[in-house]
């Protein structure tokens, strides 16, 4: 029976069989045991007929499995036949190569691509050199664009280097580079610092002006092939073709540098701010993006040019210049009143630095803390003391002394033990409390940062995202707040955020509560760290300010006892200072992996390693307290160090700037930065 059911079709070789069989054998039994109880002419007869059924039912299944066979061998070759005529009629190449290269096969579609009939049984190498070594280069499966035969192909290699499949690509490509060429950018370009300039100068030299401005930018958009029209006094809408903005990225925006240095000839100091948008289809919404474009090159100072495709993250060109100061204090005071006005609708102000606030952080917070005193506000500076610097420290113990002196005299003043006294509450509280106390009417202010990723009030941040004011001198990086601030005080021209936090107070009403003597020289200090001791980026304001808050009881003596440091300090940066390796006018500090620094001690080491002579940039890279690695970098002003910091997630400004990265391998963040303070050189070398 075993052979019987070997030799059945294969088709047929399953379970059903078997059930048919088992049932065969087991009538056969039951009428093998009937028959032989009648006599032995019934059992002859009934053997007879098991065996005329057996025959005929292995004659009934064979013919089944021949006759399924037979069709589906028609079938096969039908099929064969209609897949090779596809094959041939379609309108890809198909090619079947031997195991040494032969041409074996190949359709019509291919031959006509070949222009030659006679092609076949020839080695590919021979018949197509350049066809040859794209198939080698794909054998493993992979796919390619080609350009081949005067074409663009889609290359597809199968069965390691023996089916190649040809798609012809060429008008495809065609309608692809008519629709590229067809795109449309949207741009708008801002004339920075117009009204200043203009408020001073007579008719005939605004006349020389507006012409001197027009006329440069309807050179440029005819060189360009762009449509430009002014639409007010300082801003300018130009459209373009997606070619005429690669050859404007070539160009690296010449008219740039074109219209300030010939501005400064004419004593009109002028730069030009560019925000160009592409890549969506919604005009309203491209014009909408450019704006945005606009307002971050400004926000970033001005003199360089934002471009960005839909969400794809933003290029800049420029910004090599240090913004120019505006000549009014209309907008400081136009700030200081809608800061009045929130804090009419405030039940609270909350007050945040940046992690691990340096002296401007801290005196900035702690002039917006008394602007909210001065309007009858309880507000707190978000910050973790566990994790603050040593003059930080110093400062914050200092104004913990002055808060308990102060509420003292409000216990000596009031000795009605029935009366409820209105003591002053100590202004530095940890997020997590702050998150704890602050409501829907909360004010959360951030001074010295304008990136969210870097605030010290993350939590209340997510929390009061609706109502949020910023205040920062920094140039703003390419990173969005979840909602719009209702306020956003960026201003790039000025030293210090203390700067602009004291010319703030300056317009407040200081009678009712007056800056303390810590308060003023926290400001102070803050204004001194960040110019390096008034010797740089430094403007007329810068000294106001300072002179204010020397008029306010700013102490030189006390801000020098903040400043003084440790004799392990000292030891610390002159071990960092054995370190230095100078490359290419700039100065390199890349310390051990495994000691942890100061970030003050690294920042003042930057400082002090642009004095080395010929030294035009300083980098330090160290680990810091919070296992991070940083990198310190400072420039005279020849080399933009908030650009290279910006290619390894950082900031900053022209030049001071910052990074902080999470790796465990210093060399390997060194190398980072070797590569980026590369680039930023080719690239100002390519400009030049």
């Amino acid at each position: 029976m075993n052979n019987l059911y070997s030799k059945l079709p294969k088709f047929i070789q399953n379970y059903r069989a078997v059930y048919i069989l088992a049932l065969f054998i087991i009538v056969s039994v039951f009428g093998l045991v009937a028959t032989f109880q009648l006599g032995l002419i019934w059992l002859l007869i009934w053997l007879l007929l098991l065996l005329l059924s057996a025959f005929f039912i292995y004659g009934f299944i064979n013919s089944l499995g021949v006759d399924f066979q037979t069709y589906m061998t028609n079938l096969y070759g039908r099929v064969s036949i209609s897949q090779t005529s596809a094959l041939d009629q379609m309108p890809i190449g198909v090619m079947l190569l031997s195991q040494s290269g032969e041409i074996e096969w190949i359709n019509e579609n291919l031959t006509k691509t070949f222009g030659d009939s006679s092609i076949l049984g020839k080695n590919l190498k021979d018949a197509d050199a350049d066809l040859y070594s794209f198939v080698e280069s794909n054998k493993s499966g992979n796919s390619a664009v080609i350009d081949w035969h005067k074409g663009r192909f889609f290359l597809q290699v199968q069965n390691d280097g023996q089916t190649v499949y040809l798609l012809d690509m060429t008008d495809i490509s065609k309608y692809q580079l008519m629709y590229e060429k067809d795109r449309l950018f949207y741009g708008l370009i801002n004339v920075d610092n117009y009204e200043e300039v203009i408020q001073d100068a007579t008719d005939s030299q605004s006349s020389q002006l507006i012409a001197f401005i027009s006329g440069r930018l309807d050179e440029w958009a005819k060189k360009y092939h762009l449509f430009i029209r002014r639409i007010s006094s300082d801003r300018y809408l130009f459209f373009g073709r997606l070619p005429d903005l690669k050859s404007l990225e070539s160009d690296r925006f010449s008219i740039l540098d074109n219209v300030r240095e010939e501005s400064l000839k004419q004593n009109m100091p002028l730069s030009l701010s560019i925000g160009i948008a592409f890549g969506i289809s919604d005009l309203n919404e491209l014009a909408e993006l450019a704006h945005r474009n606009l307002d971050l090159a400004l926000g970033r100072g001005g003199d360089q040019v934002v471009i960005r495709e839909n969400d794809s993250p933003a290029i800049y060109y420029g910004g090599t210049s240090n913004p120019m100061a505006k000549r009014t204090r209309v907008r400081a005071r136009m700030i200081d009143q809608a800061l009045s006005d929130l804090f009419a609708n405030a039940d609270s102000v909350f007050i945040s630095g940046h992690k691990n606030p340096d002296m401007d952080s801290l005196g900035a917070a702690l002039g917006v803390w008394r602007m909210s005193r001065l309007h009858d506000l309880t507000a707190y500076i978000v910050i973790e003391e566990n994790n603050v610097q040593r003059d930080v420290k110093l400062v914050m113990d200092k104004i913990n002394e002055e808060v308990e002196a102060s509420n003292n005299k409000i216990r000596q003043q009031n000795t009605d033990d029935k009366k409820d006294l209105n003591l002053i509450s100590g202004p530095f509280i940890s997020e997590k409390r702050a998150a704890s106390i602050a409501t829907e009417q909360s004010l959360l202010i951030l001074v010295d940062h304008s990136r969210p990723s870097i605030s010290a009030a993350g939590v209340l941040l997510d929390k009061l995202k609706s109502s949020v004011v910023v205040i920062d001198h920094h140039r703003i990086a390419d990173e969005s707040f979840e909602e719009k601030p209702l306020l956003f005080y960026v201003e790039q021209y000025a030293s210090s955020t203390s700067e602009l936090v004291s010319e703030l107070l300056g317009y407040e009403d200081r009678r009712k509560s007056p800056l303390t003597k810590v308060e003023a020289t926290a400001l102070l200090g803050g204004i001194q760290l960040d110019t390096k001791g008034f010797t740089s980026h430094t403007g007329s304001r810068t000294f106001d300010a300072a002179s204010f808050l020397r008029a306010a009881g700013a102490d030189a003596k006390l801000l020098s006892s903040f400043g003084k440091e440790s004799k392990n300090e000292l030891l610390t940066k002159a071990h960092l200072y054995e370190l230095i390796k100078v490359q290419d006018n700039i100065a390199y500090v890349v310390a051990e992996n495994d000691v942890e620094y100061d970030s003050v001690t690294a920042a003042q080491t930057a400082d002090g390693m642009l004095k080395i002579q010929g030294v035009n940039a300083s980098f330090i890279v160290t680990r810091r307290k919070d296992k991070k690695i940083g990198i310190s970098a400072r420039s005279d002003g020849s080399i933009n160090v908030q650009l290279i910091m910006e290619k390894i997630g950082g900031g900053g400004s022209l030049t001071n700037a910052a990074s902080q990265l999470e790796s465990d391998d210093i060399q390997e963040v060194s190398k980072k930065l070797y590569q980026a303070v590369d680039s930023q050189l080719k690239s100002k070398e390519d400009k030049q």
